[in-house]
């Protein structure tokens, strides 16, 4: 089992960092992590041998943007469930995404996250787990930029800590809703998503994966014709997640004065609800976006999370407005 990592003061639990003593030329050595010990789980590392002569495969030039999967294999030499997860990646580092096969076993676009936060499982989830094949083959879509004047390093830690089977009663899934888009020069439009809810659960976590010309991203829950904010980011960079459960606070929302934050609590899912999201795009450049891997040339609008007992949609009902 994780070490259940108490509150730290603030009210906050305190993420891992520098643990590894990283002393190379490149920025991010602080975000090294040590891996679990090996009967409590592994880490994934992504990135060079030798800092003083890396692969050329990990070095990012000025200038550069990249969007490429690494190959790994997990370290669990029996299967296992996992929920704990430590995602630290240097910087320049916009996305991660981990696959097994076509199944989503996690990932962040926050450079430092644990999920859930600092391994601190809320009593209500007890028995939430993803399972995960002995020595599975591991794909890692990874998209970096470096808009320095030097060069970079590509590298990401990721340690997954286990779950005892015997409490495990409740699947745990990723959540992975993407809109479409056809966004043309000099258009402001708010792209929303509306997600139906097929079975009752809960959404665990929730953030927006967003590029530069994303200036809001909001998630709801809408039940009964009663739309409640949930979520609202406005830093695309540093996207915040908010983790709905019994012990953790999240920053109060306030969008009038643009202060972004999450609902607190436990947050239930009925059948008949929907989770709407939505993003506020200008393009304000001489492209249409069309939904690729730039960060500064086009734009994505996803919802990613983690729900228990029910799936939201990777497809959901789409509609556009024009901004003003």
């Amino acid at each position: 089992m994780p070490p259940q990592m108490q509150p730290a003061a603030g009210g906050s639990p305190k993420l891992a960092m520098d643990e590894c003593g990283l002393k190379t030329k490149y920025p991010g050595d602080e975000l090294c992590i040590n891996p679990p010990p090996a009967d409590k789980g592994f880490q994934m590392h992504i990135g060079p041998t030798n800092y003083d002569n890396p692969e050329p495969k990990y070095v990012l030039m000025p200038g550069d943007e990249v969007t490429e999967s690494f190959a790994a294999t997990s370290g669990n030499t029996e299967p296992v469930y996992y929920y704990w997860r430590q995602y630290r990646m240097r910087p320049g580092s916009h996305h991660l995404i981990i696959n097994a096969g076509a199944r989503r076993l996690g990932g962040s676009s926050n450079a430092v996250k644990d999920n859930p936060e600092a391994g601190v499982i809320a009593p209500e989830n007890k028995g939430v787990g993803m399972q995960l094949a002995a020595k599975a083959a591991l794909s890692n879509s990874l998209h970096y930029f470096n808009f320095t004047d030097k060069p970079s390093i590509k590298e990401v830690w990721v340690n997954f800590w286990y779950r005892d089977k015997a409490e495990v009663t409740t699947p745990t899934n990723e959540v992975f809703s993407m809109l479409s888009m056809n966004i043309a020069p000099g258009a402001h439009v708010i792209k929303h998503g509306a997600c139906a809810v097929s079975q009752p659960g809960r959404l665990l976590t929730v953030y927006g994966h967003v590029h530069s010309h994303t200036g809001r991203f909001s998630v709801w829950r809408t039940r009964g014709g009663m739309k409640t904010l949930i979520h609202e980011a406005y830093d695309w960079v540093h996207p915040n997640v908010t983790e709905f459960s019994s012990t953790v606070m999240n920053p109060t929302l306030d969008p009038m004065t643009k202060k972004e934050g999450g609902a607190s609590g436990v947050m239930d899912l009925a059948v008949g609800d929907n989770v709407e999201f939505e993003c506020d795009i200008v393009n304000n450049t001489q492209k249409t976006f069309v939904g690729q891997n730039e960060a500064e040339d086009d734009e994505m609008c996803i919802l990613v999370g983690d729900s228990v007992g029910t799936t939201i949609p990777f497809l959901c009902t789409e509609s556009s407005l024009m901004g003003k």
